[in-house]
């Protein structure tokens, strides 16, 4: 699974500068390109205006988030601006309480990460569909494992399987579903290994479904994109992962 620089915008006071580093080299351990964002033209009067430009910018470019509480970030205008922005974007964040031990810093840091990837499952006649999706996350800074780009030299299903297990430790398989499902003998095979290794499955309904489709995904939250266009399903699909995402990370 290749890595997509996921980079994140960490919202702190810059008093706490020490105290933030030890999350930003937490967050890099783990394949993470943290952002301590810190102007000095916010000392100076008449920048406000355009400072708080910038870090909408520099935040909407981002999807990973990460409040660095303490009581000094309590205090700073700067920071309740940052927080009331991400929240009017509806995106996931997380708080890492900059009191807490470094242990539990860690655990934040790891319970983020669960955000960050997710496995495509597709037949070959959603293949437009599926790439225009993996685009799109990518976009967002999610890691992906899209078949068409991240399987290289070696052993097809062991691949496939190791990505699967990934996606249940980290974050989400997305499966593409159709009519014709059960014959996809591929797809099937990963929907079988998904269903085993207690993944959190999205079925994302294409056309109507069998009988069958409706036994096993019956209890999932399905993100349903029939009669949407390519650019309007995709979109639909993105925005879904990102509710789901919150509901289960919030």
């Amino acid at each position: 699974m290749r890595d997509n620089k996921i980079y994140v915008f960490l919202s702190h006071s810059h008093l706490d500068y020490e105290k933030v580093r030890v999350v930003r080299n937490l967050l890099e351990r783990e394949g993470f390109r943290p952002l301590m964002f810190f102007l000095k033209c916010l000392e100076k009067n008449g920048y406000e205006k355009l400072t708080k430009k910038l870090i909408k910018e520099e935040i909407d470019n981002r999807q990973r988030f990460v409040l660095c509480e303490s009581e000094n970030a309590n205090k700073s205008d700067w920071v309740k601006f940052e927080v009331k922005h991400i929240k009017k974007t509806n995106r996931p964040y997380e708080v890492v309480n900059l009191e807490w031990p470094k242990e539990r810093i860690k655990e934040a840091v790891l319970k983020f990460k669960i955000r960050s990837t997710v496995f495509l499952s597709y037949s070959r006649s959603q293949i437009d569909l599926a790439r225009a999706v993996n685009v799109k996350l990518k976009m967002r800074d999610f890691k992906t494992f899209f078949d068409m780009d991240d399987i290289i030299d070696g052993i097809f299903e062991e691949q496939i399987i190791s990505a699967l297990r990934t996606a249940a430790e980290k974050g989400y398989v997305l499966i593409f579903l159709n009519e014709n499902f059960r014959r996809e003998s591929w797809q099937y095979k990963e929907i079988i290994t998904a269903l085993d290794c207690g993944c959190r499955i999205i079925p994302v309904v294409t056309s109507p479904l069998t009988d069958e489709a409706m036994f096993m995904f019956g209890n999932f939250n399905w993100i349903d994109v029939r009669n949407k266009s390519l650019s309007e399903a995709s979109d639909h699909i993105i925005d879904c992962l990102l509710r789901i995402d919150s509901h289960y990370n919030q």
